[in-house]
């Protein structure tokens, strides 16, 4: 059948995970939309792929859909990558669909590679209900706070640690995963308790491309108890307001939880 845009999956890290079908369809396009050249150039020249390359991102998404439309609608093939994995996830390409849907052209997916989903896999939480929060945004840490599933987040090596410990006081209690350089010589996971992933981290310097996943909510009661039981302890020395203030502000918790729970004790 005739498409005429092929959404194609490459290799994440290891370059013999590209599908046969994938290959077939690279060399049958007329062009190819890529996020950088230079990365893409290494894996058609791998595969022995001479094809046009034009770059699509977010700052000239618009200018590259009117190039891939001109080809599409004189009935040339086009093709969408992305430096690794599955194009669309995280990147502009789904406005590239949407203008497909737009002028009745068809198209389709040849599916392979995905990082998120990967790195699901490693983790060992839950996979039946999970939530791919994209590239971490400390602005929206608490929205995704009360999410009663697995979340997955895109991080850089680089901030790691600080985003481990921002996570620690939204998120205590749940367990975390750090996966790193998936299909790779040096791949690992890296799982535990925050404190527990911190240190490695710590002491281990994260390199390569790395996703962070939180088990579910309900995984654990943990924070829960040892905040009920800090609160216990200090109930003698100071005021609920002021506990249930302090706890709050600390564990980013909420705070009329935390003093109801003191009135409740009060009354038993």
């Amino acid at each position: 059948m005739y498409h005429a845009l092929y959404i194609v999956s490459t290799p994440i890290g290891n370059m013999k995970d590209i599908s046969q079908r994938a290959i077939e369809t690279l060399r049958s396009v007329d062009i190819i939309f890529c996020e950088d050249t230079r990365v893409s150039s290494k894996l058609l020249d791998s595969l022995s792929i001479r094809k046009p390359l034009k770059v699509y991102n977010d700052h000239n998404a618009q200018r590259a859909i009117d190039i891939a439309l001109n080809y599409m609608l004189n009935k040339q093939k086009v093709a969408i990558i992305s430096d690794a994995g599955t194009p669309l996830i995280s990147d502009p390409g789904y406005k590239l669909v949407n203008a497909c849907i737009k002028n009745n052209l068809s198209y389709t997916v040849i599916p392979g590679c995905c990082s998120p989903i990967a790195a699901l896999t490693l983790s060992g939480f839950p996979t039946d209900r999970f939530v791919f929060c994209g590239f971490f945004n400390s602005d929206r840490l608490e929205e995704y706070k009360h999410m009663q599933m697995t979340l997955i987040f895109f991080e850089s090596p680089k901030r790691i640690i600080e985003t481990l410990n921002k996570m620690k006081l939204i998120f205590c209690g749940r367990d975390v995963a750090v996966v790193r350089e998936i299909t790779k010589i040096y791949e690992e996971t890296v799982r535990g308790s925050f404190d527990d992933v911190i240190r490695h981290f710590d002491q281990n310097e994260a390199k390569g491309e790395c996703i962070i996943l939180l088990s579910p909510q309900e995984q654990s009661n943990k924070c829960e108890r040892e905040i009920f039981s800090l609160a216990d302890r200090l109930k003698d020395k100071l005021t609920n307001k002021d506990i249930s203030s302090i706890l709050s502000e600390h564990f980013k918790v909420s705070k009329n939880d935390i003093y109801k729970y003191l009135i409740s004790k009060e009354e038993e």
